[in-house]
């Protein structure tokens, strides 16, 4: 075998259980002796037979003991002879800016307008063919909570906990979502010039072959977002935004302190969060790669979105991924292992058995 390794390596403490077991046998055949001491029987008349019994636990405990050593071994899963391939792929990069202020938790879309963007963006995950996505929450200010991965199960695990306490300041800054995706997420230099490069420029540039995608209702506190929109498109980066909520308005239910839910308030005033579309246009048309979905209030598809806007027809970075194929080994130590364990389970105790079995085997 040239290689070899165990792909379970951290159940190696299980090895412990061998030399517990022999040694709890021991500590019972110590006890037994006492016991028959204090029940006064002459050890001197049945001590041949007591030994007798207790090599036959001693070397029983050793068999369960060596069983135990090769499951264990087993369960470690050792394997060998590696097998490499090289496949090539072909993928792009995906930053989710999602809007998480009060302002989406509006129930105007049901259930809420967070939550249905966050199942929307779950079932997107399943639908994506090795692109890499990364998300980035914002209210008053950004952070990024997942970042860039072809893992779509750690991606829909962080999904999960992104509430309208992922941030911790109130708001909602657009254009420092966006900037916040560009500079930390994708990893691009956001001083670049910030009009949009001719046809010329963008080929003999190096493409990026990178998306953002924005989920919110639009409501922007003055973050410049049509600014940070060109600075995208400055970097071959597309804009596609996606807006939630009803342009006439919807109250925003928070709960407070005492557990009642009540409809957010300013100055003795229900608080209306509107769509704003007009702000999610304009950015989706700074650059030549963007679109809009005004989702509004009704049922929405982002997969159906993602690939006819922002997957279709669009080039892919050509990458070489190497996959190493082992062949598994643990078979016959699990075999023997399991041998062992029924011979265990099979030696007999006391020598009146052995010779039982004995007679009956010359029978």
């Amino acid at each position: 075998m040239s290689e070899f390794q165990f792909a379970k390596p951290e159940w190696v403490h299980l090895f412990w259980a061998a030399p517990f077991v022999v040694l709890l046998v021991l500590y019972g055949n110590v006890r037994r002796g006492r016991r028959l001491g204090v029940f006064g029987l002459d050890l001197r008349r049945v001590g041949t037979w007591l030994r007798a019994v207790r090599r036959r636990r001693l070397w029983r405990a050793t068999l369960l003991a060596l069983a135990l050593v090769g499951l264990t071994a087993a369960a470690l899963q050792p394997r060998a002879n590696p097998q490499r391939q090289r496949i090539k792929t072909a993928a792009r990069d995906l930053a989710v800016c999602l809007d998480v202020s009060r302002s989406m938790l509006a129930d105007d879309i049901s259930p809420s307008r967070l939550d249905r963007a966050k199942l929307e963006l779950s079932r997107l995950a399943d639908h994506l063919a090795g692109d890499r996505i990364g998300l980035v929450v914002f209210a008053g200010d950004a952070v990024i909570t997942c970042p860039l991965t072809s893992n779509y199960s750690y991606f829909k695990s962080v999904l999960k906990t992104v509430s309208t306490q992922a941030t911790g300041q109130g708001g909602t800054k657009i254009g420092d979502a966006v900037r916040k995706a560009l500079a930390d997420l994708l990893g691009l230099d956001t001083e670049a010039p910030t009009t949009q490069p001719t046809d010329t420029e963008q080929s003999g540039g190096k493409p990026t072959f990178a998306d953002i995608l924005l989920i919110t209702d639009g409501e922007d506190h003055e973050s410049y977002p049509s600014y940070a929109a060109k600075q995208a498109a400055a970097l071959d980066v597309g804009i596609y935004t996606v807006g939630l909520g009803s342009s006439t308005g919807s109250p925003i239910p928070v709960t407070g302190a005492d557990g009642v839910t009540r409809n957010l308030e300013y100055q003795g005033q229900t608080v209306m969060s509107k769509l704003d579309g007009k702000v999610l246009t304009e950015m989706a048309l700074a650059g030549s790669r963007g679109a809009y979905l005004p989702a509004g209030t009704a049922n929405f598809d982002l997969v159906d979105f993602y690939r006819s806007k922002i997957v279709a027809q669009q080039p892919r970075r050509q990458m070489i991924a190497e996959h190493v194929y082992w062949s598994e080994v643990y078979q016959p130590v699990l075999f023997v292992a399991l041998a062992l364990l029924l011979a265990s389970l099979l030696w007999p105790e006391r020598p009146g058995q052995a010779s039982a079995l004995a007679g009956e085997g010359a029978a």
